[in-house]
């Protein structure tokens, strides 16, 4: 079992590697068996739903590939035992011009020092929004 402390610390190089945009730092983190869930209607946001480790690599990954440059930062995080939840910010230009942000909610649970369980609430409403700037293609 690991120490609220480490817990914290994986949450943090978490959110580090989603800053860098290194998907592959990011699922390191991310337990074998984890899963990341967006608990949105499927059919009303593409983005939403349930995710095993590599379903979530690969929606992430092309979420921050039209991203020229990106940031997730922590604003606030607490912790008691094996679960960790964290507010975050986030901002984006790219592709183009199309610039991004949002807020979120994020619950993690940590089994084995790694993320096993992660819900991500945030402002759908904003992702719309920077999806909808994207030049045609």
């Amino acid at each position: 079992m690991s120490t609220v402390e480490e817990n914290k610390k994986l949450v943090i190089a978490t959110c580090e590697a989603l800053d860098a945009r290194d998907v592959a730092a990011l699922l390191e983190c991310v337990h074998d068996d984890g899963s990341w869930s967006i608990p949105y209607r499927q059919n009303m946001f593409q983005f939403a739903g349930f995710r095993k480790k590599a379903d979530f690599g690969e929606m992430i990954a092309g979420f921050l590939s039209g991203f020229t440059d990106f940031s997730f930062k922590i604003v606030s995080m607490i912790a008691e035992g094996d679960r960790v939840s964290i507010e975050a910010r986030s901002e984006g230009t790219g592709p183009g011009t199309a610039t991004y942000k949002n807020i979120y909610h994020v619950s993690f649970l940590i089994q084995d020092g790694k993320l096993f369980e992660v819900r991500e609430f945030f402002d759908p409403f904003e992702v719309l929004a920077y999806v909808q700037q994207w030049p045609a293609s």
